[in-house]
């Protein structure tokens, strides 16, 4: 939801375009460049990876995510989402790739 506030797209019409078509991240790359209004430009972007690189989940985020990954939460795993998010991610793909 940061990048897609960030780049002034309607988080409606993200959904629902992912839904409906299943995209990959090329094909969504270049539907995010067609939509109107959307901001690309260096600054922007800039600005939002500043803001995901300094942002931190909130303990109960980052003790689910571990949870989930049967990780026990000794304190000593970051809180910074890029990396819960990323181990997240592996625990999401490992799942879809079981069924």
């Amino acid at each position: 939801m940061m990048v897609i506030g960030a780049l002034g797209l309607n988080a409606d019409a993200v959904k629902k375009y992912i839904t409906d078509t299943k995209p990959t991240y090329p094909q969504f790359e270049a539907w995010v460049k067609s939509q109107p209004g959307v901001k690309l430009d260096k600054a922007t972007i800039d600005k939002s990876n500043r803001a995901i690189q300094g942002y931190n989940h909130d303990d109960g985020t980052r003790k689910s995510i571990l949870s989930a990954s049967g990780i026990t939460d000794e304190g000593s795993v970051c809180h910074d989402a890029i990396n819960l998010n990323n181990l997240d991610d592996w625990f999401e793909f490992h799942q879809a790739a079981l069924k």
